[in-house]
Parts: structure tokens; sequence; C-alpha cells
């Protein structure tokens, strides 16, 4: 009877778990572990109370708790272990705790101590707690009594206590060496006067260290075992950087000879329109050829510059530019098209020494004068920008090399961008890189938002430096360095198309931009404008005056030159990157063409940037990291983190789950992705009195949703509630005043100091 019961519990059991697997082969990662621990504690809980109820009524087995199966198993398992299997529901107990509540599972080796205790437990039991017994079974199972008749017959009485009192010391030995001494060892604090971690070379595990010195006496040898912690791999960013820029080709230079002639070619031409000279010089780069003609005395300059049109015929050039007269020289500048264009590479503008040795976090690239040689400058002597030009003139990669230039040469630290592109093209390129304050900005309801909160982070820092008695971010970052304080990074501002948010809200982009060019290069925040429209309308009297450095590109017309330049020459470019760079405090532009730069090295610039930051971001995991990083990235599941909008989220944070904790998940979710910026914007309007009408329309649902999540932050509102920075920075402020969250604490989010749900909803009743 007891064979059959058991060979139907096992083939009921065998039954339960095949439907169990094939069930779980349908659910997800987090749901399987929650089911194997809800099976595990039912489990427990089955076997415990049919464990007592056999101890109860070791003869009725219908007076089981467990039924006849938990009487059966229950005298099995006592008659093998005997009172040891008490074991069984505990580690039932164990794997329903870790595998429910998602803690992480050491390895089972730990368990393996189990089995010494179980027969040193089941021989005590067999010889002093005799009472407990079953059909001539003893309280220690089977296995107790074989072991213990073994030991009586060979050693006796006394020799067997000396073997369990030996038992029992080698077990609490093993037990304070495997469980104790560990966790000592890893709370002890690291003496101070170390101040150099040891470097483990890659493929090894533990090093041994043997002798110590210790003021010229050599100490007692001790070898100590460190084990290798697994860290993110080391990148060496800047060169997997280069290695994703396309390779420079070797420049062909043109011949000396065929330069001359048509030297000679330029100079016959211009005497046929009555302009007697002598060509003096030339210069070739990799788009064009400047030729320095010097004029016969009496001969006006006014009379060349009007011949652009007749010496791009004569010359059969799509476009000639003349330069009268170039600075510093006595000779008209005549810039003639290669008949063969060569390609600006970034790479070489990179390794530009007078860019790569420029200690400013703000340096950028722009490409290669007409003689071929890098131009790199500074944004913050600029210190906003002005870049214009038609469709496909070469705008939009100027861009692009301005970005790129600048997360090669600086971290998320030093560098911020706040990106605003309403043609949504470009600039979301970049949403995986930590370097944006939010996601890229493609609605100008929300781009105006943002320019106004950026308004009162520029007050708020002139606020802080006022405090500390110093005039520009220089000052104030050298100062916090020296106290061990918070820098604040550089802001820089992209806009792609100035032309879509003017058309949007004109008045609200004009006052903000302005506001910000007049006074923040003090505090770090420059602004980089885009259009492929440059007339009056975008390019405001306002705007034009607060943007001293200019880029113009191939445009229309001259009017569109003068609104950009004031003076005519762009109408004359020949387009893909060719630009005419205006520097702050000079009236002449020099003639640049830009470094391209591909969609494709942008997407690899941002992966590389991406893979650095996520290794950073999850290195606290025990899995394989860089597989994990590899798979978000493949297959965009970074958009996560940062876009809980977008119509793919579930099924993205579903297949984020089988590669990541939930917990980890929802951590970065809830405190960005974005580093925040750790600075407040203090709103005059909000008191500490919040008057009855003047709370935002939102304020109601906010506060149930700080109230929800026992946590409040400026990103948490404008995900979940699709706020604007701005007004999510307000109606936080209203949350503090109304005491429903604690004050700003710098860069950590508020705590909810409302516990209760009735207080909370009497304090909404109040202000609405």
């Amino acid at each position: 009877m007891q064979v059959l019961a058991l060979v139907i519990a096992i083939i009921i059991l065998t039954l339960a778990c095949a439907v169990l697997i094939y069930v779980s082969r349908y659910l997800e990662e987090k749901k399987k572990r929650k089911l194997t621990g809800i099976i595990s504690l039912f489990l427990c809980i089955l076997f415990l109370i049919s464990q007592i109820s056999f101890l109860l009524f070791p003869e009725e087995r219908y007076k089981n708790f467990g039924g006849l199966f938990g009487y059966y198993i229950s005298l099995w398992l006592f008659s093998i272990i005997g009172l040891y299997f008490f074991v069984i529901p505990g580690l039932l107990l164990y794997f329903g705790y870790l595998y429910l509540f998602e803690k992480e599972k050491k390895d089972g080796y730990h368990l393996l101590y189990l089995i010494p205790i179980g027969v040193i437990t089941d021989i005590i039991l067999s010889l002093f707690l005799t009472r407990v017994s079953f059909k001539n079974i003893n309280s220690g199972g089977v296995i107790g009594d074989i072991i213990k008749d073994f030991l009586l017959k060979y050693f006796g009485y006394p020799g067997t206590y000396i073997i369990i009192a030996f038992g029992v010391l080698i077990i609490i030995f093993m037990t304070m060496r495997k469980f104790i001494i560990p966790q000592k060892q890893t709370q002890e604090p690291q003496p101070k006067n170390e101040k150099k971690e040891i470097e483990i070379p890659d493929g090894i595990d533990e090093v041994e260290i043997g002798e110590e010195i210790i003021n010229g006496e050599i100490t007692k040898e001790k070898k100590t075992k460190i084990k290798k912690k697994r860290e993110p791999p080391k990148i060496d960013f800047k060169t997997e950087f280069l290695n994703i820029l396309a390779e420079p080709t070797k420049k062909v230079g043109v011949d000396t000879e065929i330069l001359k002639k048509e030297s000679e070619i330029l100079e016959q031409r211009l005497a046929e329109f009555d302009v007697q000279g002598k060509v003096v010089n030339f210069e070739s780069g990799p788009v064009i050829t400047r030729f320095e003609f010097e004029p016969a005395p009496g001969i006006k300059v006014s009379r060349i510059a009007n011949l652009d049109n007749d010496l791009a015929l004569a010359l059969k050039a799509t476009r000639v530019r003349i330069v009268a007269p170039i600075p510093g020289k006595s000779a008209v500048g005549i810039e003639v098209p290669n008949k063969e264009r060569s390609l600006v590479y970034l790479k070489n503008c990179l390794l530009d020494p007078n860019f790569d040795n420029n200690p400013s976090p703000l340096a950028i690239v722009l490409g290669e004068d007409i003689t071929g040689n890098p131009v790199s400058d500074d944004i913050s002597t600029m210190p906003h920008m002005l870049v214009a030009g038609t469709t496909g003139s070469g705008k939009s990669v100027c861009i692009n090399t301005i970005i790129a230039s600048l997360l090669y040469h600086t971290t998320y630290r030093d560098v911020r961008f706040l990106m605003i592109d309403p043609k949504r093209l470009e600039l979301p390129m970049y949403n995986s890189i930590p370097h944006l304050l939010r996601k890229a900005i493609t609605e100008p309801k929300d781009a105006v938002e943002e320019l106004e909160a950026l308004v009162g982070i520029m007050e708020s820092r002139y606020r802080d430096f006022a405090r500390e008695n110093v005039r520009d971010i220089d000052g104030y970052n050298e100062k916090m360095r020296k106290k061990n304080g918070d820098i604040k990074p550089y802001i820089v501002v992209i806009v792609d198309e100035l032309a879509d948010l003017m058309l949007t809200a004109p008045s609200e982009i004009e006052e903000n931009i302005t506001r910000l060019a007049q006074m923040s290069r003090a505090v770090g925040i420059h602004l980089i404008l885009a259009t492929q429209r440059p007339s009056v309308d975008v390019i405001t009297g306002l705007i034009k005056a607060n943007f001293p450095c200019r880029i113009a590109f191939q445009v229309a017309s001259k009017t569109d030159s003068r609104t950009i330049l004031d003076m005519n020459g762009a109408e004359s470019l020949l387009g893909r990157g060719d630009m005419l760079f205006l520097p702050p405090g000079k009236g002449t532009p020099i003639r640049l063409h830009g470094a391209y730069i591909s969609t494709d090295e942008v997407c690899g610039i941002s992966r590389l940037i991406a893979r650095q930051y996520l290794l950073e971001l999850l290195k606290d995991l025990e899995e394989d990291i860089d597989e994990i990083v590899a798979t978000v990235l493949d297959e965009e599941l970074w958009t996560v983190f940062i876009d809980q909008d977008d119509p793919a989220f579930e099924e993205k944070k579903k297949s984020l789950m089988n590669i990541m904790p939930v917990e980890k998940i929802e951590q970065i979710i809830e405190m960005g992705y974005y580093p925040k910026l750790g600075e407040i914007v203090v709103e005059e309007t909000i008191t500490a009195e919040i008057d009855e009408g003047e709370v935002d329309p939102m304020f109601p649902e906010a506060a149930r949703l700080v109230f929800r999540h026992q946590v409040a932050s400026v990103s948490l509102l404008q995900r979940r509630l699709n706020l604007g920075y701005a007004r999510a920075g307000r109606i936080i402020d209203q949350l503090e005043a109304a005491g429903i969250v604690e004050p700003f604490q710098g860069s950590k989010s508020r705590k909810v100091l409302i516990q209760n749900q009735e207080e909370l909803e009497s304090i909404i009743a109040k202000y609405q």
C-alpha cells in the first residue's frame, strides 16, 4: 500500500511538473520566476502540515492534514532520515523566497553542507531521542540507525560520542569559514594610507600576496587571496571613436604646370574686359584654387568684383567667387572650383594638433581652409553661432561635425546638449547618448517650454555665481574643484531648423533666444541655430545682433547672403559643405570646406558612447554585461528608458525583462536615463503658500502620481504626464509648497512626505 501510494504520488508530481513546464514556455521570465516561487511556497506548506500531522497521528493516515499523499510522503521521508525530514519544507521555503522576491541566487555548493549536518543529526537523534519512533524506526530514520549501530559496534559509546563531537566541531568551523569570516572581511574598512588599487591582469582570477614589509621589517608571511572583481571592459574611447570614421584617402594635388596655364588664361580673360594685371600667386585646396590677381595701376577693384559671372563663363566653371581685395594683400582673390573635388575627412581634422591639444571643452572642428589646412575654433569665444544654407548645402552635416567633435573631446560631465529638431531627421540619432538633457525635442511647443526652463537655469547659475563671488563658469568650477563640490557642465543648445519654431511661436522663441544670447555666455550656455530659410522674419534683427559668429552655406540669392553675413558671397558657394565662416570681431569671412561625416558614422559614434554609458549603468549586475548591452543596442531597447509613449514600449520592455532584472529597469526609468543636471529653477511666482486657483490643472494628478511612487522628480512628471520641463518643474515647486514633497536636495529625487491617502486627498481638495 505504501509503495503504491508513493508511485501514485510520483506520477502526479511528474504530470504536474510536465504541465507547468509546458505552460511556462509561454510566460515571460519574470512570471516564470514568480510561478516557481509560488509553487515552492505551496509545497513547503503542504509538506510542513503533512509532517506535523504525521507526528501527531502516526497510525491514522486519514487524519493527516495532507491527505493520503501527505501521510505516505511523510512516512517515507521519516523512514529514511527521521525527524531531519523537516529540512525539506525549509529548502522549499528558501527557494520560494529566492524566486518570488527575485533575490540573487547563489551557487548550490553551500547546500551540500546539509548532508554532513543531516548525518550527524540522524546519529544524535537515534542515540538520544528514542521515544519518538514508529514501527521500530527511531527518530533518526534508517540512516541514523545504521550509522549508530556501526559506530557502537566498533567504537563503543565513548568512541561514538568523541566522533560525534568531532564532527560537530568540523561543521561549526566550516560554517564560520564559509559564511561568517568573509562577511567580517568585507566590512573591514580599507587602511587610510592605501591609495592605489591592485590591478589584476586579464586571465588571472586570484593573486597570492606573500611576505609583507612594514617599516623595513619583514612581517610574518601571510598569503591572502584577492578575488578578481568582474568589471566592465575598459574602452580606449578615442581610438574606437576614430576607427568609426572613414579613413582619409591620399590627396591628389593639382599639377603646378596646369595652374600656371590657368593663370595665363585668367589674365587673358580679364584683359578682354580691359582689366590689366598679373597673377602673382595661387593656392590650391581640396575644393577650390584661389588665384591672387594684382591689378595694374589705375584699375578699380569694383570693376573686377562685378566680373564673377563673366569669368565663370570664360573659364567654364560652375561658379567663381571674387574676394576684392584679399585682406592684408594688394591683390584680388579669384576662387575657381577644381575640376576634381576632394572630400574633407573628419578624422584628419580631429587628429590636428591644434584641436587635439586644445584644453577647452568646447573646442570644435569645422573643416579645412582653401589650402587644405584643418580649421578649429572654440564655442566659448564665439559665444553663439548662426548657421544658414539651402537644402543640400551641408548645413546638417556641419551640425553633426560640431557635435561629433564635442563628443570626441569631452564627456557628459563637462558638456550637455539640448537638441531641438522639428524636422525629426538628424538630432534624434543622438537620443542614446547621456550628454542630452532630455531626448531630442521635435515639437515646437515643447521647445518653447525647454527654452523657458533654460532661462531659469541661467538665472539660477547667476545666483550661484554671485553667492560664490565668481564672474563666470570657469571661475565657479575651479572654486568647486578646490572644495570638492559639484561642477556645472557647459550647455550647448542646438536648433536644427529655426524657421519651423518661428512659424509656431515667433514672439516666445525670439524672446527666449534673445535673452539667452545676451546673458548666457558667462554661465556656460551657448546656442547654435540653423535654418534653411535665411529670411528676415526668421533671422530677426534681435537674433542676428546677438549672434556675432555666423556660418553661411550656399544660398539662393545675394539678399539671403546679406541676411546672414551682412555682405554678398554666399550665393557664389558650391554647396556640399562649401561655407563662409565669419568669426566674431572680424569683418571678412573665411572660406572653409566642411568636414564630412556620414549618417552611419553618426550612428556608430552614438552607439559607442551609449555602450560606454550602459556599461557604467549596469556595472553592478552579475550577468554578462557585454552581451546585455549589445542586445540593448542591437534591438534599440534603450528607448524603453527615455520614451514611455513609444507604441512599441510594452513589447520592448518585455524583451528587456528577459535579459535584465526588472528592478534595474524600473530604477533607470524612475531616476531617468540622462544624468540629472542637479540645478533647480526657482520660480518667483511660487511662494510658501499656494493661493487657491493658482495651482496647475495637472496638480491633483501629479500629487497622486508621486504618492504612488513615493518619489518625486521633474523627469517622472515629464514622462508620465507628458509635460514639458518648465511646467513639470513648476508643479514640483507647487507640490513642495503644499507640503507633499520635501525641499530640493541637489541631484537626488525628492521624497514624498505624505504617507496617508486621506491626508493627500484633503490637501488636493484644498487647492482645487
